[in-house]
């Protein structure tokens, strides 16, 4: 069982269709990183904390993970006091492209991943799932068009 420390803010900066919408919408941009999140590590034993800059707002509730607020904090400085809590760190993997929490995390001896080879290992996967089973779907559809129009 490995145990990831996810920088939330920097993660979402990094996912395109998340990106844009940070400013004007951040509750609903949180909810959709902690959707895709807990589809990613749905069927994991893995430990997942993600943390957040600043207070929470609104309840977003995980299935598969602990949500971490930094309140008046930089959500970095937490994730550094998480790391040098942490029992065993050479279980921890630090995933930010923040190079100061990645050092941190190697100076700790915790693995470390980038945000976007975190999205590329996580999320693509799942997202080529859904479009293979979205097309299958449709090409069921229309056999069974076909079968009504006698096509």
């Amino acid at each position: 069982m490995r145990i990831y420390f996810i920088d939330g803010n920097n993660l979402m900066g990094k996912i395109p269709s998340l990106k844009n919408k940070i400013k004007s919408d951040k509750i609903y941009v949180r909810e959709q990183l902690v959707v895709q999140l807990d589809r990613a590590f749905g069927n994991s034993n893995n430990k997942v904390t993600l943390f957040l800059d600043g207070y929470m707002n609104d309840l977003i509730r995980s299935n598969k993970m602990t949500i971490v607020y930094s309140n008046s904090r930089p959500a970095d400085l937490v994730i550094k006091d998480e790391i040098d809590r942490s029992k065993n760190p050479r279980k921890l993997i630090v995933v930010s492209s923040d190079h100061e929490v990645i050092n941190y995390g190697k100076k700790s001896c915790c693995d470390t991943m980038t945000s976007e080879d975190f999205i590329a290992r996580f999320f693509s996967k799942g997202n080529e799932k859904e479009e293979i089973e979205k097309i299958k779907d449709l090409e069921k559809q229309t056999d069974e068009f076909k079968k009504l129009f006698g096509i």
